[in-house]
């Protein structure tokens, strides 16, 4: 999966998107309120919002990794 991609399911707010890194299971889970999004983020017990998805996808927040850093190294579950 290419970022661009990830990137469009996660701005779709109808996906979540699961995975394992470092042995923590983590994802990415979105709600819009009066058409603003915030995106919602968890790395086993640690958890961080966002209200701009860039931010998110470039923050360090997976165990000094950022989802750009990760999307070639793990697979990324949608559900």
């Amino acid at each position: 999966m290419q970022i661009t991609e990830l990137r469009q399911l996660i701005l779709d707010c109808c996906n979540d998107v699961v995975f394992t890194f470092n042995g923590k299971r983590s994802g990415i889970s979105s709600e819009v309120q009066d058409y603003q999004p915030t995106f919602f983020v968890w790395h086993g017990a640690d958890s961080k919002q966002y209200s701009n998805v860039d931010v998110m996808l470039q923050d360090t927040f997976f165990s000094g990794k950022s989802i750009a850093d990760l999307i070639e190294l793990i697979e990324f579950e949608i559900v």
